[in-house]
């Protein structure tokens, strides 16, 4: 089974191609989030190398994440999906960088920045959540994780927030820090299997919280509604 994976939640976007147990090819760039002028390309790309024009399904990281990244993201999986008539699958963010560590015996703690100091957190255990996707201030994630037994890993891109950890907290290793297109297609393949599979009309990416131009808006509108 052909499985392309796009990954736009955060500033290191990707795309990955694999074939059941083989990854045929992936191209991953960490920039400032042109992913309107990459993705497209970079799909285009990875299809070349492949040497393949049609896939049998398309995973896509839904969030959270960065709320643009994330819309861009899903709409070119979408596309895709319904020109080819093929499966689409939504990954959640944080189990595609959890899968990282499938074996590991720590704690792993994705962490996803959604501003103002605070990040999307989820635990997990051998790629198993153990809780659910919360939103916390950075300093109380580190704290909580300190508070642990078990030893803890961190990965995500707000680790360069964090100056100083616990004796039981480390970050992951750079190359296992970040989302990747292929964690993506991974994660979308084992959902096919497990007979999980989205509907390319209504998947929706996984915000957690209003955009922060929503909350302007409503404060903005308020302030007027106010006069």
């Amino acid at each position: 089974m052909l499985v392309l994976g796009i990954e736009t939640s955060t500033r290191a976007a990707g795309v990955a191609l694999i074939s059941d147990d083989k990854i045929l090819a992936e191209i991953s760039q960490e920039s400032k989030l042109y992913h309107s002028e990459n993705l497209l390309p970079q799909i285009e790309k990875v299809l070349s190398i492949a040497n393949v024009e049609k896939v049998d399904a398309v995973a896509v990281s839904i969030g959270p994440g960065s709320f643009t990244g994330l819309r861009i993201g899903l709409a070119a999986a979408k596309a895709l999906a319904y020109s080819w008539q093929v499966k689409i699958i939504g990954v959640p963010t944080l189990h595609a960088l959890a899968a990282h560590f499938p074996k590991s015996s720590a704690v792993i703690m994705p962490l996803i920045d959604a501003q103002k100091n605070s990040a999307y957190v989820q635990s997990f255990k051998n790629s198993v959540p153990l809780d659910e996707v919360k939103v916390k201030s950075i300093a109380e994630i580190v704290d909580a994780a300190g508070q642990l037994d078990d030893e803890v890993i961190l990965c995500g891109d707000v680790l360069g927030k964090i100056k100083t950890l616990p004796d039981n907290v480390t970050f992951a290793p750079i190359n296992l820090r970040m989302p990747r297109a292929v964690n993506v297609a991974l994660c979308g393949k084992f959902l096919i299997d497990a007979g999980q599979v989205s509907n390319v009309m209504d998947l929706e990416p996984l915000y957690l919280r209003r955009s922060e131009a929503e909350e302007l808006w409503d404060k903005r509108h308020n302030l007027l509604s106010a006069k």
